[in-house]
């Protein structure tokens, strides 16, 4: 009997820190699970493509209001990189969504959620929400062996009530944040911010207090490239194609008989390409 009663207070104690992350919404092993890029988008110049996202709750309390907003901010290569803002010279690339009053946005920023009170999630809802991405000839890109991406970066924010109090939560991917806020929030810990403390709203070496937002959601991106071309693949089937004629035709020759209308054609373009490969003069004295 007191091995049994043991066992089971061991199994709630072990429910317990699961149960209290599952009800605090700024604990990174849920913000974590938030939102997720369903399968990775590469486009040629000029094409369009869709990008899925999952929108999961990972609460055991539903979350309400909910509002998401998705915007293009910085383009990459290897050796180079550059704001997508207001001194971006170019109108491509942009993003095609449904707005939630039915109209379409087409944009460098669009909201795929509109925090009516209607947007709500239950706890361990996911919604598959998608928008798509459009782009041009004469903007920049990657070529057929460098690779080039667009970086999009995502403000969510929703009400959330884990049954002691309502709160409304803002989350943000690190693409709202400069180069120079990110290092303040991770240099001004203050104390509490080791190990996490909800309180203070730190997470390890990051101080969220700083940064205005209740937790640190990932970015996404999509490649733009040059496809690889058509044309070295089409040139090698014709070499493919032209050396089996040729290897017939040889063989035709070797096996006089076997195929005559074949060797007599044969045999007459191999005479008039001598004659005409001849030289002026040639074979005189």
């Amino acid at each position: 009997m007191r091995r049994t009663v043991a066992f089971a207070l061991a199994i709630v104690l072990a429910l317990v820190p699961a149960a209290r992350a599952q009800d605090d919404p700024r604990a990174p092993g849920s913000v974590n699970r938030i939102l997720a890029v369903v399968a990775p988008l590469i486009l040629a110049p000029g094409d369009s493509g869709s990008l899925r996202l999952n929108l999961t709750n990972p609460y055991g309390h539903r979350m309400q209001n909910a509002s998401l907003n998705v915007s293009v901010y910085e383009y990459a290569t290897v050796e180079t990189s550059a704001p997508v803002d207001a001194t971006w010279g170019h109108e491509y690339p942009l993003l095609q969504a449904h707005q939630a009053d039915g109209t379409m946005c087409r944009a460098r920023e669009c909201r795929l959620m509109a925090g009516l009170p209607q947007d709500i999630l239950l706890a361990g809802e996911s919604l598959l929400l998608n928008f798509t991405v459009l782009t041009s000839y004469d903007m920049p890109h990657g070529s057929v062996f460098a690779e080039a991406a667009f970086f999009l970066r995502f403000w969510l924010e929703f009400d959330f009530n884990n049954g002691t109090a309502q709160s409304h939560l803002r989350m943000a991917s690190r693409g709202y944040f400069t180069s120079a806020q990110w290092d303040a929030a991770r240099a001004d810990l203050g104390p509490g911010c080791t190990p996490y403390n909800p309180a203070n709203r730190c997470i390890g070496s990051l101080n969220l207090t700083r940064l205005g937002v209740d937790g640190i959601i990932p970015d996404a991106s999509f490649g733009v490239r040059e496809g690889f071309p058509l044309w070295p693949f089409y040139g090698l089937l014709a070499l493919i194609v032209f050396f089996l004629v040729l290897a017939f035709l040889f063989w035709v020759e070797e096996n006089p008989g076997k195929y005559p209308r074949v060797e007599r054609v044969w045999l007459r373009f191999k005479g008039r390409l001598r004659r005409a490969v001849r030289r002026p003069g040639a074979g005189k004295i």
